[in-house]
């Protein structure tokens, strides 16, 4: 599979708005956080145009609430990722007119939702885990760093350039950009 890299789309901030309050009713839930991270975050950055989501909950317990809040929605969960990252839980948001297409709940590795069928990716995690603080500052620098900004776009826009087996290689392609990037912005936040 080819990666698609859209430029970046003012319109993304609304479309975060329009799942935030979708997700604010559903969960009817004030102590729940929801962020918009991921680079369809970050003014200036090219990104496939899906909404990455963080929404933190105060304890690992909760994970289930939001399981069963999102259950008659368009959040595909996808349970087959429980086992590797036990304090996440991960959702597909889903186009209207494909909803039906796809289980409720995704238990195996084998269903597969292409890019192109997919409005939000949501993460859900406690917001005492270090992935809740890590997204988060990873999102705030590239927001007040071009050069890091310039630097992980040109990381994406190479990769795009290759084929993928799924859209988690590419991302694991990522990874040695990303940590550089988000070491060095702990040691800023150090100082």
């Amino acid at each position: 599979m080819k990666i698609c890299l859209s430029e970046y789309n003012p319109d993304w901030k609304m479309q975060f708005r329009l799942h935030e309050e979708r997700l604010i009713n559903a969960f009817n839930e004030p102590s729940i956080k929801i962020e918009h991270i991921g680079s369809t975050s970050v003014e200036g950055l090219s990104a496939k145009p899906i909404i990455d989501i963080l929404i933190g909950v105060l304890s690992i317990e909760e994970l289930s609430f939001v399981v069963d809040a999102l259950e008659d929605s368009p959040y595909i969960y996808k349970k087959v990722y429980d086992e590797a990252l036990p304090f996440r839980r991960f959702f597909i948001g889903v186009k209207k007119e494909y909803v039906h297409l796809y289980p409720n709940v995704i238990e195996k590795e084998e269903v597969y939702i292409p890019h192109e069928h997919r409005t939000a990716h949501i993460h859900t995690v406690p917001i005492t885990h270090q992935w809740w603080e890590d997204h988060l500052l990873f999102r705030d620098h590239l927001r007040l760093n071009p050069n890091d900004r310039l630097m992980y776009e040109a990381v994406k826009q190479d990769l795009s350039k290759n084929e993928w087996k799924t859209g988690n290689e590419y991302a694991d392609a990522k990874t040695e950009c990303v940590l550089k990037i988000l070491n060095k912005a702990k040691r800023y936040q150090k100082k």
